[in-house]
């Protein structure tokens, strides 16, 4: 037992110091060149959240994403109509990670992660660039492995299983989960991948998996929230879009949780890591579409929360 917990612990380190390679090895070489085409510029909304997408893609972090999307506000570069298109964007590209964790990858993980040390001894070339976000592509697989391992227990524990059920059969005590964990590790592609490991060990069905995954939306503005504590008005109102955009999402999914993971199983009757993974792709597809629209609402709402 002793063993498993320590495989867990190894995975999620793992797992994280991979993602945290991934992002710092990708900014160096595209968030500034992004940003810089970004601010400034007159931006139409569907091209603003297309921009969020990119973004957060390219840093695998919708957190990060956001709190630079705060900063640009706090710095007058773009105005609060700008950035909300592009805070609903980043709620769509942080999904590409539980996307890619679907996949199973570590068997080649090893290989890639030898090509990122290769491509780092070439210093000074500007290929050398590639070699940090590789080991850190290769680290995540490895990490989710080591969790799915290291999780194997938990479905044989009974008490477990019947924790994991009540959240199946009571969404709200899923979503307050999910948002509490979130916002302790500071991370909804972590809680995400986490969940996947549980699914992919048997321990947790999507049923159970998704209400927690909502939880974790909401569980990520406390990043941007935590940005916006220092700064003006301005900077607190953006930090207060995101959190209104994924506290109105997840109230209006709710009531439909269930058809949410039906059409999941359906287009992967056979393997809980997919249906997690789709669920938590369509759910920030759906509610981005749906109040894309009304982004001007969503600024409107701020300045009232957030008064002079």
């Amino acid at each position: 037992m002793i063993l498993y917990f320590i495989m867990a612990v190894a995975g999620l380190g793992l797992f994280m110091s991979g993602m945290r390679f991934l992002t710092t090895g990708l900014q160096s070489t595209a968030s500034l060149s992004l940003k810089n085409k970004i601010q400034g510029s007159k931006i139409h909304p569907v091209i603003g959240m297309l921009l969020g997408v990119a973004v957060t893609m390219v840093i695998q972090s919708s957190s990060a994403a956001t709190v630079i999307l705060v900063g640009m506000a706090e710095a007058g570069l773009l105005s609060l109509l700008q950035i909300t298109p592009m805070i609903m964007g980043a709620n769509i590209g942080t999904t590409a990670t539980a996307q890619l964790v679907a996949f199973d990858m570590a068997k080649v993980a090893p290989f890639i992660f030898i090509l990122g040390l290769l491509l780092r001894s070439l210093k000074g070339r500007s290929i050398a660039k590639l070699g940090k976000p590789c080991m850190g592509f290769a680290m995540i697989f490895l990490g989710i492995e080591l969790l799915s391992w290291g999780m194997l227990p938990l479905q044989n524990l009974f008490r477990f299983q019947e924790i994991l059920e009540a959240m199946g059969e009571q969404p709200i005590l899923g979503i307050l989960m999910g948002f509490f964990t979130t916002a302790i590790i500071q991370s909804s592609s972590t809680g995400v991948a986490i969940l996947q490991s549980l699914g992919a060990g048997g321990s947790i069905t999507v049923f159970a998996a998704v209400p927690i995954m909502l939880g974790q939306n909401i569980g990520t503005c406390v990043t941007a929230m935590m940005a916006g504590v220092g700064l003006s008005l301005t900077g607190k109102r953006a930090a207060a879009i995101h959190l209104i955009f994924n506290v109105v999402g997840v109230m209006v999914v709710i009531p439909f949780i269930r058809q949410l993971c039906l059409f999941s199983i359906a287009l992967a009757p056979d393997n809980v890591v997919r249906q997690i993974a789709h669920s938590h792709t369509f759910f920030n597809l759906f509610t981005t579409i749906l109040f894309l629209p009304f982004s001007r609402w969503f600024v409107k709402a701020a300045s009232w929360l957030i008064r002079e």
